[in-house]
Parts: C-alpha cells; sequence; structure tokens
C-alpha cells in the first residue's frame, strides 16, 4: 500500500530477512521475552514457597487453625471467598458427575 509519500500509517513494510533492523528487532522481543520468562519463574517460586510455608503451619497447628483463616478471610474479602467456592464447587460436581454418565 504505496502513496507518493511511502507507506500508509499502520501498515507493516516487508524487509528483507538479512535486514539489521530485522535482526535488531528480532534480537530485541527474544531478550524481552527471556526477561519476561525469568520474572514469571520468580513469580512462581515465590509462589510455591509460599505455599509450602502455609501448607507446613498448617499441619503443624491443625484444622483448628486453617478454620479461623477461612473464616477471617471470608469476612474481610466475601467476593472472592464466595467466587472461589463456587469454582470448588463445580470442579467437584464435574468430578462426581462424570460417573452418574
Amino acid at each position: 500500500m504505496e502513496t507518493e509519500r511511502g507507506s500508509y500509517p499502520g501498515t507493516p513494510t516487508t524487509r528483507a530477512a538479512g535486514d539489521p533492523s530485522t535482526t535488531e528487532q528480532s534480537g530485541a522481543v527474544g531478550r524481552a521475552v527471556e526477561t519476561g520468562v525469568e520474572r514469571a519463574g520468580v513469580l512462581v517460586k515465590d509462589a510455591v514457597d509460599k505455599t509450602r510455608e502455609k501448607v507446613a503451619e498448617y499441619r503443624d497447628k491443625g484444622v483448628e487453625q486453617v478454620s479461623k483463616d477461612v473464616a477471617e478471610y471470608t469476612r474481610s474479602q466475601p467476593v472472592p471467598a464466595l467466587l472461589i467456592a463456587a469454582g470448588i464447587g463445580l470442579v467437584l460436581g464435574m468430578l462426581f458427575g462424570v460417573g452418574r454418565r
């Protein structure tokens, strides 16, 4: 889509595979992807570590502590708690409903 001045705004321009600007762009994209993957890995590792700590804490303190924490969370965050409960109910219903068909 060429005009007298060049291509229309917003239309991609084609470049040759060996074009230095294409190589630079692909390198920048590759670095951005690597950075994103590294950040995701750190976040997942942190989440796993926190989960392990909570599981160990609940194992030590027992069902009573879990019950208190669930009640506290439900009072402070009612909508997310309701959505979590609905999701768990849906998954359990699907699991137990599969045997009936």
